[in-house]
Order: C-alpha cells, then sequence, then structure tokens
C-alpha cells in the first residue's frame, strides 16, 4: 500500500513538472518612493553565458521626462551597472549602451520589453512591442559577472540594496516578467508580445526558464509594492498546446483577404520586385476580360495563352499550361465578375504588399496583412 502511494505521488509530480503552466494574471504596482523593491534571490550564474530578460512594463510617471529602470543586475563596487533595463527599452549591460531608437513615452499603457544577449555572438538585442529597436556588440571574453543582486523596481549601481540610485525608482507596474537561460529568437519574442498580456507562450520554455513570474509573485516584498488584478484576461488554465489547435481552427474558419499568398507561387518565397511587377502585369491582362467570370475555362485560357514571360516554361511550338494563374482559384478571385473596381482594388493591394519588399511571404506577414490590412 505504501509502495503504491509513492508510486502515485512520483505520478503526480511527473506529471506536474512536464505541463504547462498558465500565467498568474496578478501584477504588481511599485510605490513612487527609493524603498519599494523586490530582490530576486537566486544564485545568477546560469545566465553568465546567454539570458532574456521580458516583460509587460506599464510607465505610471514622467518626472524629469526620462526613462524608469524597472529592472537591475547590480555587480561589485558603486557605480557599476552591469546590467539594468529602462521602460522605453533602453538596456544598458556588460560595460556598454544597446544602441536603439527611443519608444515613445506614454503613461498608463502596457509595452512589451524584451533585451536578449549571448556570449557566443557577443550580441545583445532590445525588442520594444515585439519588434527589435536595438542591437550592439559586446567586449570579446566578457560574461555576465557574479555575485549579483537582481533587483525589480529600482536603479542599483552596484552590489546590494545600499547601492540603489537615489530618485530613480522605477514607480509603475510590472507583469508577467520572465528570465530566461538563452537567448531568445526575434520570432520567439514577436510571437510572445502577439499573444498579449493574456498568453502562456512566456511560460513554454521549460528548463531554459530561470524565473519565472510565478517565482517572482511568491519573492519578498520591500516597501510599498502591490498586487493588482490584471483586467480583460480570462483567468481559466488553458495549455500552450490548446492555444495553438483554437488558433489554427479559428484561421480555418475565419480566412482573410491575404490568404491567396498561400499559393505556392508566393508562400515562403522572398517579395521582390519582379514578383510584385510580373503580378500587376498579370492584373493588366486580366482586365481585358472585363464581364467575364473568373471561371477555370478563363483560368486555363489565361495558363495557356498568357504564361508569364519570366518563368521559362514555354516550350517553343508547343501550348503548355503553367501554374502562373493559379492564384486565382483563391475564393476571392475565383468565379467572380471581372470589372474595374475588382482590377483597382487588387493593384491597390498588390502596390501595399511593394512595401513588404525583403520579407519572407510566410505565415507571421499574411497574419499581419489579414489583421492590418484588410
Amino acid at each position: 500500500m505504501r509502495e503504491s502511494c509513492l508510486l502515485l505521488l512520483l505520478l503526480c509530480l511527473y506529471l506536474h513538472s512536464t505541463t504547462g503552466h498558465e500565467v498568474k494574471h496578478t501584477a504588481l504596482a511599485f510605490g513612487k518612493d527609493d524603498s519599494s523593491y523586490i530582490i530576486l534571490n537566486k544564485d545568477a550564474s546560469p545566465l553568465a553565458e546567454s539570458f532574456t530578460v521580458c516583460s509587460w512594463v506599464k510607465r505610471m510617471r514622467n518626472e524629469r521626462d526620462y526613462r524608469q529602470y524597472w529592472f537591475s543586475y547590480g555587480f561589485g563596487s558603486p557605480r557599476n551597472y552591469e546590467f539594468i533595463v529602462g521602460d522605453t527599452g533602453y538596456a544598458y549591460m556588460l560595460s556598454g549602451s544597446t544602441s536603439y531608437t527611443e519608444a515613445t513615452r506614454t503613461i498608463g499603457e502596457w509595452h512589451h520589453i524584451c533585451v536578449t544577449w549571448k556570449y557566443s555572438t557577443r550580441m545583445r538585442y532590445a525588442y520594444y512591442d515585439g519588434v527589435q529597436i536595438g542591437s550592439g556588440s559586446t567586449s570579446s571574453g566578457r560574461k555576465l559577472r557574479t555575485p549579483a543582486t537582481l533587483m525589480l523596481g529600482q536603479l542599483l549601481r552596484g552590489y546590494g540594496v545600499q547601492n540603489i540610485e537615489s530618485s530613480y525608482y522605477f514607480g509603475g507596474q510590472l507583469f508577467d516578467t520572465n528570465i530566461y537561460t538563452v537567448q531568445l529568437t526575434a520570432d520567439q519574442v514577436k510571437e510572445m508580445f502577439d499573444q498579449g498580456r493574456c498568453g502562456n507562450y512566456s511560460q513554454t520554455f521549460g528548463e531554459n526558464t530561470f524565473l519565472s513570474w510565478s517565482e517572482i509573485l511568491d519573492e519578498d516584498r520591500t516597501g510599498s509594492v502591490t498586487e493588482v488584478t490584471l483586467e480583460g484576461c480570462d483567468t481559466e488554465h488553458v495549455h500552450p498546446e490548446e492555444e495553438e489547435e483554437e488558433r489554427e481552427e479559428e484561421e480555418e474558419e475565419q480566412e482573410g483577404t491575404w490568404d491567396f499568398l498561400r499559393d505556392e507561387r508566393f508562400f515562403n518565397k522572398i517579395i521582390s520586385n519582379t514578383l510584385v511587377n510580373n503580378i500587376t502585369s498579370q492584373l493588366e491582362l486580366l482586365a481585358e476580360f472585363k464581364n467575364h467570370s473568373i471561371d477555370d475555362a478563363l483560368i486555363s485560357h489565361l495558363k495557356r495563352h498568357h504564361p508569364n514571360q519570366t518563368t521559362g516554361n514555354e516550350t517553343e511550338g508547343e501550348e503548355e499550361e503553367t501554374e502562373d494563374w493559379d492564384f486565382l482559384t483563391d475564393k476571392h478571385f475565383y468565379e467572380i465578375v471581372v470589372t474595374e473596381e475588382l482590377i483597382l482594388a487588387f493593384t491597390d493591394q498588390f502596390d501595399l504588399l511593394a512595401e513588404f519588399i525583403g520579407h519572407r511571404c510566410d505565415d507571421y506577414l499574411i497574419k499581419h496583412l489579414n489583421k492590418h490590412h484588410s
């Protein structure tokens, strides 16, 4: 009987450790003074060669019209800013600033900030709302030094609370702050932002998570650090795998006006001037079939008699169908009557696509176009 209970307990512990966790939808508000902070009591040596720090940050004051620092990694003697992050995405780390574009300072709005670094590449990056706003390189052989004081809510100029920089308190709110032992990619940072504050993506990095938001909420707090319920989030537990399945089902049900870009002629290809110009030329040719319905007969005619001259698929003396017109089988074209308004609308659409020349036509771009340009 004892052995059975032990096995059951071990099984429960295993299932708990291998299952994704939900984000606790509780934010932390920091007092507007030098004595409100949280010390993260953990050995920082796993961060010595790579790390990522991400958080949702809400700026609540604009004193001195300057950035406020919400994360500090204090090492050594005073005036030794080993690693600090401000609420505009500014980061100073490993004896150097990250060259970046200053984000607009907004009061009372949530923004997602991530800072990453890797020793082997010496590259550091800063992201603001899913977009890279800064980068820089660190000195050869330079690693993150330990021991250190990790702190939220204040600017540290060295090791220990005695090195808090006076009047540089954060005074804002933090949510879903997580520290990882790896340098997250730009796509991973973007996905974290795209899922929003209510998403669970930040909790899917398993053993690469150095310190999670749920652990931070359990840390001791000093001064005026209070919990604030995050509004607008469903607090029921949803695993990341379930979220992905639900998202895929929604995408299947709600296709956007740009889904024709999933045709093999476009999908996963780099958008180029040639590609856009070829499509524009095809639309001009399609305009000659005004008042015709875009059906199998018209598409077959176009494929046989008007192949794209840049494909090199034509064989002299033969009329051979090409795939250049297959995009017309998409539901946004198929069985629609060719009108001047239709051609104008799709010409405008491809003019917009030209703004993304150099980008890969992948899921991220198609989702962006469907969301913002439908």
